[in-house]
């Protein structure tokens, strides 16, 4: 699961290291897989796993006994207990998290603040090293558990899921759009479409912000704090490919 293609990234690299195959969450929920070792790749959400992810692994069908499941969750900076989020996750399922990493990016939640793209160059080429290494680590089987979701993980993961999760009032769309669909394609909930050729938001916002950051004219913006911020996307990675990487 990848918005600006910093998870999309690092999972090509992992995929491509140990020769895996890559199914976008939002489209393979509810498939089943026989695989003796699975992995998931998505980025941090205020601490804990972005509703597309746990939505995913609710609706899991695994036939192969005890398999060897790993993870790679990107964040902006601190990344709490997301790794233990997505553990409780998995228990629940009968399953449980072999192997996590943590894969510091590009902080881009535009929302929030203007992504901080000066040192990018570095960051990034940091995050395609590291899961470089995880990557050695998943093939050789490596364990390294367990993983806490703790009171204060908690705490930060309600805002998302409190104050963010499926409230959209703060989109809007200003005169400089042209109608062009990506953000309708582009987003994992379905919560754009256009009507009157007009995008309009249909009120289960996941705050992924792809539609914000992958827009061609910078045209949809998040209340008053957008207009003037730099849009961020992983230069190695298209908005084609964002969009293909959520099953659109």
């Amino acid at each position: 699961f990848s918005a600006t293609g910093n998870s999309l990234r690092i999972a090509r690299i992992m995929a491509e290291r140990m020769n895996g195959t890559l199914f976008p969450m939002a489209k393979y929920r509810g498939e089943v897989c026989n695989s003796r070792k699975i992995g998931l790749v998505f980025p941090t959400y205020f601490w804990g796993v972005p509703r597309t992810v746990a939505e995913f692994v609710d609706e899991m069908k695994v036939e192969a006994d005890n398999p060897y499941v790993f993870a790679a969750a990107t964040c902006g900076g601190l990344a709490g207990g997301v790794l233990g989020h997505l553990d409780a996750l998995l228990k629940k399922k009968g399953l449980h998290l072999d192997y996590g990493i943590t894969i510091p990016s590009v902080a881009n939640f535009i929302e929030e603040y203007n992504p901080k793209t000066r040192s990018a160059d570095r960051k990034l080429r940091e995050a395609d090293e590291m899961a470089e290494r995880a990557s050695a680590e998943v093939i050789a089987a490596r364990r390294n558990g367990p993983f806490g979701f703790h009171v204060w993980d908690r705490m930060f993961y309600k805002l998302y899921t409190d104050y963010k999760l499926n409230r959209d009032t703060g989109f809007h769309v200003d005169d400089t759009c042209v109608r062009c669909g990506i953000c309708q394609r582009i987003c994992p909930s379905r919560n754009i479409v256009l009507k009157n050729e007009k995008p309009e938001f249909q009120h289960r916002c996941e705050h992924c912000v792809a539609c914000i950051n992958c827009c061609p004219q910078q045209a949809i913006q998040w209340k008053h704090a957008t207009q003037k911020r730099v849009r961020y996307r992983n230069p190695g990675v298209s908005v084609h490919d964002i969009i293909e990487g959520m099953g659109n």
